[in-house]
């Protein structure tokens, strides 16, 4: 049985996302991407193409959206405008914030820009196997199973209570400075993209409570505690 590889949050940073699909390779992972590929970062459409060739030889790899995933798509689709303010449960945010990701997009030749659609278009709004729940945000109790929760819900949620009582999830979406544990989340959004490194949990199926973390830092390299 193949071992798990799950990242946090890449935010546009291209080299970053090539260290941990080489990783995921070597050590014969699947690897589960959390979302939020794009923005903050150097190039979001380098992010996303490194990510379309990991997953064109990788197809059971599995990619989650987020919150900045979803905005980009919005924009694509002419739903929104980089003007446009949402709204959440929790508040409003503002589009202007994937403009930069935006901007590269329409740069792109035509194909790369469905092939971009496509990608962003086919990422899942959570991934389940045995041992946990990979999601982007933060699991909540709203009295809602998971399958039930509103896209809105799975990448926006920052609050942790009223706590989870569901299976164990691993999400990003909330920057931390480290790997964080709260009730039964594990936060792997080390601030990747805004000054932070990009980091993943492996495990084997067979031992999901035995982890080890990968650090890579916004350059690519690997980082040795």
């Amino acid at each position: 049985m193949k071992k798990i590889a799950a990242f946090g949050d890449i935010h546009g940073c291209h080299l970053a996302a090539s260290t941990a699909i080489r990783v995921s390779q070597e050590i014969h992972a699947q690897a589960i991407f959390l979302g939020d590929y794009v923005d903050r970062g150097p190039s979001a459409m380098k992010t996303i193409q490194v990510l379309i060739d990991a997953k064109k030889k990788n197809p059971d790899w599995i990619f989650i959206r987020g919150n900045h995933d979803q905005m980009l798509l919005d924009l694509i689709l002419e739903k929104a405008t980089p003007l446009d303010i949402g709204t959440t449960s929790d508040g409003t945010f503002e589009y202007w914030q994937t403009v930069k990701s935006f901007n590269e997009w329409k740069n792109l030749e035509l194909t790369q820009k469905k092939e971009v659609h496509d990608f962003l278009d086919q990422t899942v709004p959570y991934h389940e196997n045995e041992d946990f729940i990979f999601c982007h945000a933060v699991l909540r109790d709203t009295g809602q199973r998971i399958g039930q929760k509103p896209l809105s819900e799975l990448i926006w949620n920052y609050q942790h209570k009223p706590l989870w009582r569901g299976k164990q999830f691993i999400h990003g979406h909330l920057p931390v400075k480290e790997v964080y544990r709260e009730g039964a989340g594990i936060n792997l959004n080390t601030s990747c993209g805004y000054g932070g490194k990009l980091t993943g949990i492996v495990y084997q199926p067979s031992k999901p409570k035995t982890q080890n973390l990968i650090k890579i830092d916004e350059n690519g390299n690997l980082i040795q505690d």
